[in-house]
């Protein structure tokens, strides 16, 4: 199967370009619901969390994502530790994913640190979304109700989309005055030309 990351920073809009390529009959694999979804349900990553955070990092059994959040963007070595933890239940969880994914002409990991991780080393080909800075920032501000100073300590905690440049196969601009159907089709288009000759 011909795999493909979707990746950039935070507020640049991948589940929207990810939508569009569902919308093709792509199957899409967020990493990032996946990442949460595995921190509260494996058992493993739970009793890491615990050990590590202490008691506050669930509440009434649910992952308190807040505190989690305000922890590893705050704190370099807390972001490592979790990063240790999920990163590689979700690379066994993608691969798995994968072998269920039969007669479609490629395949879409949705994720936020995919560069930053490495695990884009593990797929056939890759997409960057860029969008302005201050583009980037409003969105948040308005879709998580967060603080300007805490949208740019989440901002400090991936990569910089100049250095992503450098791994991308593929950049999507998705400001205010960018078509993105019309680059999603350009994108689309090539994949399943080099899907093709992969199999």
């Amino acid at each position: 199967m011909f795999t493909v990351g979707v990746t950039g920073g935070i507020g640049s809009g991948k589940s929207v370009i990810c939508n569009v390529f569902h919308h093709l009959g792509i199957p899409v694999y967020q990493a990032d619901i996946e990442a949460r979804r595995l921190m509260g349900e494996e058992k493993s990553i739970r009793n890491g969390l615990q050990t590590y955070f202490g008691g506050k990092v669930f509440q009434h059994g649910q992952l308190n994502r807040k505190y989690l959040a305000d922890r590893i963007f705050s704190d370099r070595d807390a972001r490592a530790f979790v990063n240790s933890l999920v990163h590689p239940a979700v690379r066994k969880n993608f691969a798995s994913w994968v072998q269920h994914q039969s007669g479609e002409p490629y395949v879409i990991e949705e994720a936020a640190l995919l560069f930053e991780t490495g695990a884009w080393k593990e797929l056939d080909y890759n997409i960057l979304i860029e969008v302005a800075l201050e583009t980037r920032i409003e969105r948040i501000i308005r879709r998580d109700g967060l603080e300007r100073k805490d949208v740019l300590a989440r901002m400090a905690s991936q990569m910089d989309p100049d250095k992503g440049r450098e791994y991308a196969d593929f950049i999507i601009r998705n400001d205010i005055n960018d078509l993105v159907i019309p680059q999603v089709l350009r994108a689309d288009k090539i994949i399943r030309e080099l899907a093709l000759k992969k199999s």
